[in-house]
């Protein structure tokens, strides 16, 4: 029967940092109103939980992933902290995923983030622990000198005890009670090849980026209104009408961002290709080795878990055309161009014809290539994943995040999965609608006479947690 020390709180997805873009994008706000609530009630969470341990038992706080988001930001770093000097990329985009520029955008949020940081510094002073678990935006905590950087600023911050704040570099587990994850692993558009070792082969001193990265640094961010979330619902004409409000230089300047960014991705997959590959995966075994003999797992069932991982998109030139949505850029450019010549044409039946029948080809190609695209949103699959990750890590409760939806159901028999939501929203135009408002959902577990229970819990500003 399982026992605890502790009572756990898991959460995930706060992307702090998420609105600090002024490098690629200098007319954005210092700080959004979004951020600033985020800030106020995972404070006020933090808080809460802190003051009220549960019969006696301090909390585990798990952060399932993207707790800072690494990627997305878009700063730039001073002569004096920056040893690495940035590359094409990073004079366009901002700082990048080296050990120098990531300590840097670190201190960048701990400065924005203040209230968030303090609240976690008086959590941890107060005898709780934290766990820290990688997610796709946050892959650069596999810097020790980060994981590092990160505790002093809890020590600055009042935590007179940072022992009890550790990094997971794959997941948590508590055998029998809960295994928690972030799940970009089964999102080939997110995922990395080499989940403990996530380098570039060819550049080992930054860290790897999937296709979301690359899109979200080189055309999401520096293109003031396109939203995060939400591509998997658009067609080509929300694009076209997108596109259509940029105006005739904004249109030129997301092509010539939307082209770089495919340029971007099949340096990506050549990477792949290249014979330094072998050493990335070689040293992923390593510390696979490693981890199995530290945490006391049989590497065998690590190898299975790894089994159940998407590779990452990046490694098929064809799927990262099909992933960048070519198909619906393809369509809205030559839906306008058909339009001007058809209005300009002399109508005959041979013409009709043959548009008809280049109306069928097209959309025949079109279900081809979304085929070959694949599904965008990863929620069934986390879901169908996580049942299999059950079998192989025994738990009451499977736990993930990445997909920003919060969930309750059944894994299999003998667990449940549950997806934990997101603190983190896209920033909105006054009167416009949140694709994916932030949800502000938390995981509470306990032993209750030896058997773990869970209740998926939402915070309220006004009346602190209650049932989702």
């Amino acid at each position: 029967m399982p026992t605890s020390r502790h009572n756990l709180l898991v959460l995930s997805d706060v992307h702090l940092g998420s609105d600090l873009v002024q490098h690629c994008r200098p007319g954005a706000p210092l700080r959004s109103a979004a951020s600033s609530r985020r800030d106020r009630d995972l404070a006020a969470l933090l808080d809460w939980y802190r003051e009220r341990p549960v019969e006696g038992r301090p909390w585990r706080l798990v952060i399932a992933g993207d707790l800072v988001d690494f990627v997305g930001m878009s700063v730039s770093g001073d002569s004096g902290e920056i040893v690495t000097e940035p590359n094409e990329d990073e004079q366009s985009h901002g700082l990048g995923g080296a050990v120098d520029h990531t300590l840097a955008k670190l201190r960048r949020v701990a400065e924005h983030h203040r209230d968030v940081f303090a609240a976690l510094g008086r959590f941890v002073t107060a005898g709780n622990t934290l766990v820290v678990v990688r997610g796709n935006h946050d892959v650069d905590f596999h810097w020790e000198p980060v994981q590092q950087a990160f505790r002093e600023i809890l020590r600055a911050h009042g935590a007179t005890d940072t022992e009890g704040v550790e990094f997971a570099d794959w997941f948590y587990y508590e055998e029998g009670v809960v295994y928690v994850e972030h799940g970009h692993q089964y999102d080939d558009y997110c995922s990395h090849e080499h989940v403990l070792h996530p380098v570039v082969p060819t550049d080992p001193k930054r860290s790897a980026r999937s296709l979301s990265d690359v899109l979200l640094r080189y055309v999401v961010r520096p293109t003031a209104g396109m939203r995060e979330s939400g591509h998997d619902k658009a067609d080509a004409f929300d694009y076209l009408r997108f596109g259509l409000r940029l105006g005739a230089r904004g249109i030129l300047a997301l092509g010539r961002r939307f082209l770089a960014a495919i340029a971007a991705a099949l340096g990506i997959w050549r990477g792949h290709m290249s014979g330094a590959a072998a050493w990335v995966r070689a040293e992923h075994e390593r510390k696979m080795a490693l981890l199995a003999e530290a945490r006391h797992i049989s590497l065998v069932k690590l190898q299975a878990l790894a089994a159940l991982q998407r590779p990452p998109i990046t490694k098929s030139a064809l799927r990262i055309l099909a992933g960048v949505m070519l198909d619906r850029v393809a369509v809205a450019v030559a839906g306008v161009a058909l339009g001007v010549w058809l209005l300009a044409a002399r109508w005959t039946p041979t013409l009709g014809i043959g548009v008809a029948l280049a109306a069928v080809a097209v959309m025949a190609l079109g279900a081809l290539w979304r085929r070959t695209r694949g599904e965008i949103d990863p929620s069934a699959l986390l879901r169908e994943r996580a049942a299999r990750v059950g079998s192989v890590f025994p738990a009451a409760f499977i736990v993930m995040g990445h997909t920003h939806l919060p969930e309750q159901s059944a894994a299999h028999a003998d667990s449940a999965y549950v997806n934990v939501g997101a603190w983190a929203e896209d920033e909105l135009a006054e009167g416009e609608a949140a694709t994916l408002p932030a949800t502000r959902t938390h995981l509470v577990v306990q032993l209750v006479d030896g058997r773990p229970t869970a209740a998926l819990m939402k915070w309220d500003a006004e009346t602190g947690p209650r049932r989702f």
